[in-house]
């Protein structure tokens, strides 16, 4: 016969093992001290802490209940992990490193400030006076571009991170402003809603724009924000520096 359907193995003598044709059929619960070989069909109700090596796991889809602790190294080619804190794509491998991730292939998106798409920024078009960059969702940049204003302008920096994960950070942006017949200057920004005084290179705003300034063409602002106090929780803990460059036509 090809196997051997056994209810119960009795009156064996310590260390002694039975010899069976073509293997044992077991109706019911095995329960052993020690396995080992090859196990075809599904494993349930392991109690203790066993060790268990698997050279290849497949099926349509491997479920875990609990955690999943690696000791070694974990590679793989192709994987989509959707979670309550973000997405992760992979293609062409990708490792998670302490401290950071490393994609060896693609674009990989960070939450918070940090935004690249394959090493450009976004730049946000707006037309008037007042510019309003989203530094922080699904719509966000660093750079504002604004056409024909007819006055001074108001840069609006909104959803900055206010979560403790934010403390002692800084934060860029810009604005491009195409002057046609009256040069017009970036007077004004506000972070979160906080009016902020800006501090001019050469310590004015006279000094800032002269000699960069024009009745047409391009001129650039450029700010940045460091957060002096440490806490994120408000905007009003940022000083905001900021330099002009201009003449470009």
């Amino acid at each position: 016969m090809s196997s051997l359907r056994v209810t119960s193995l009795r009156g064996r003598t310590a260390g002694s093992s039975p010899t069976l044709p073509d293997g044992v059929v077991i109706t019911g619960v095995a329960t052993a001290t020690s396995f080992s070989g090859n196990l075809t069909g599904n494993a349930t109700g392991l109690t203790g802490t066993p060790d268990i090596t698997v050279n290849n796991i497949t099926g349509a889809a491997a479920t875990f209940s609990g955690n999943v602790s690696i000791a070694g190294t974990l590679t793989y080619e192709d994987v989509t992990n959707v979670d309550s804190v973000g997405l992760i794509t992979a293609r062409a491998g990708i490792q998670v490193l302490t401290g950071g991730i490393d994609v060896t292939a693609g674009v990989s998106t960070f939450s918070g400030a940090q935004k690249v798409s394959t090493g450009a920024e976004k730049v946000h078009r707006q037309s008037g006076n007042t510019v309003t960059l989203s530094f922080n969702s699904t719509s966000s940049s660093n750079v504002g571009y604004t056409t024909n204003p007819d006055g001074n302008i108001t840069l609006a920096v909104t959803d900055i991170p206010t979560s403790s994960d934010f403390d002692d950070h800084s934060i860029t942006f810009a604005l491009i402003v195409n002057s046609t017949g009256t040069a017009r200057t970036c007077t004004a920004v506000t972070l979160n809603g906080v009016s902020k005084t800006i501090r001019w290179a050469g310590g004015s705003l006279d000094s800032a724009i002269t000699g960069v300034t024009t009745t047409t063409g391009h001129t650039i602002f450029n700010f940045t924000g460091i957060n002096t106090v440490g806490s994120a929780s408000t905007a009003a803990n940022y000083e905001v520096f900021g330099i002009v460059s201009g003449g470009f036509f």
